[in-house]
Formats: structure tokens, sequence, C-alpha cells
């Protein structure tokens, strides 16, 4: 018995850290994973559920989230950078408009790969110039990036500036938790400028 109490409360605390990570409740989280609703409710909840998580739940979740059960999820935006900076060498008629643009060494481009933003009008492959030089004003998009100490990594995000946090502007519930600024973020600037790549016939 106390073997399965100590699975029960390690499931329960990595069920935990994956609906914080992910932002959506349990009912939702069993469903996109193909599981019966309540399936994640009734073990959370119930006096009178004592049975741990099946493996089959538990490959499901992780399957869908992508977070392992005995792994510590990563906070948000950490499971990969959502943008990356541009190649001016390979940028072709998009790096001569950005070198007419730019006017100095401390704005910077970066070619946008998430959706975090799109409701705020930026989309994936936006090509958006970073000013290092400026501070961000309340409701500017910034850059920004999520240093994870322990794993010495950092991610780079981009996202609405309201502090105390960082917000997404999208349609993604997985990137809709905010973001509180402490010493594990860096504002690195505002956008000052997006160009759009042209598309092709």
């Amino acid at each position: 018995m106390l073997a399965l109490m100590d699975t029960r409360d390690e499931q329960k605390a990595w069920l935990a850290k994956v609906l914080a990570s992910t932002g959506i409740a349990p009912t939702t989280l069993a469903q996109k994973s193909g599981l019966a609703p309540t399936t994640l409710t009734r073990f959370l909840n119930s006096e009178e559920h004592s049975s741990a998580l099946s493996a089959r739940t538990i490959s499901s979740v992780e399957k869908y989230t992508g977070i392992r059960f005995g792994a510590e999820p990563p906070p948000p935006g950490m499971s990969e950078s959502e943008a990356e900076p541009f190649d001016m060498g390979e940028g072709g008629d998009m790096a001569s408009r950005l070198r007419a643009l730019m006017s100095g060494n401390a704005v910077h481009p970066w070619r946008l790969k998430s959706r975090a933003l799109e409701t705020a009008g930026y989309h994936p492959g936006d090509v958006l110039l970073i000013d290092l030089n400026s501070e961000a004003i309340r409701g500017d998009v910034v850059c920004a990036q999520l240093y994870d100490f322990h794993r010495m990594e950092a991610a780079t995000v981009f996202r609405l500036y309201e502090p105390p946090y960082l917000y997404a502007a999208t349609f993604d519930r997985a990137q809709m938790a905010p973001i509180l600024i402490d010493k594990t973020v860096g504002i690195k600037g505002p956008v000052v400028l997006s160009l759009r790549p042209r598309r092709h016939h």
C-alpha cells in the first residue's frame, strides 16, 4: 500500500506540473490526450478512487504534451525557442531590405517561428527587428529570453509586454499562460519593425 501511495503522489505531482505548464483544465487535457473526460478529474479529486494512473493513461498524456513522467516540465516557452536570428547571408531580397532599414548594430532581425503573436498581427516567417538600445514600454511587443539556470539553457520568446507579466496573443491555449517577469526573464528589446516575406507564385 505504501508503494501505491508513493506512486499516486508522484503521479499527482507530475500531473499538477503538466496542467500548470500547459495551462489547460484536466478535462480538456484528458480529451486532447484521447482519454475519457473524467479520467484525470476522478484521479485528482475523488477520495474513493484509490488506483494509480495506468501506464496507458500516462503514455497518452506524455504523447500529447511531450512531458515525460518523472521529468521536470519546462516553463512556458522553454520547450523550443520561438524565433531564430535571421541569416543576413542567405536572406536574398529580404536581407537587402533589412540592410536599408537597419541603422546600426543595435537593431537585430529575428525570424518568428511560433504563433504566439498571431492575434497581434505577427505570423510565423515574419522578420521582426529588435532595438537592443530601446527600453520597452507597456503594450510593446518584445523579444525576451527565458533562462533555465539548472539546465544552463535559454529559450527566446516574443510576447506582449504588460508588467509584471508577458502575455501571448494567440488562439493556441498551450501558449496562453502568462510569464512572470522575474530573474529568469531577460527583456532584450522591443520590436520596432516587422517585415513579411513576399510570396512567390
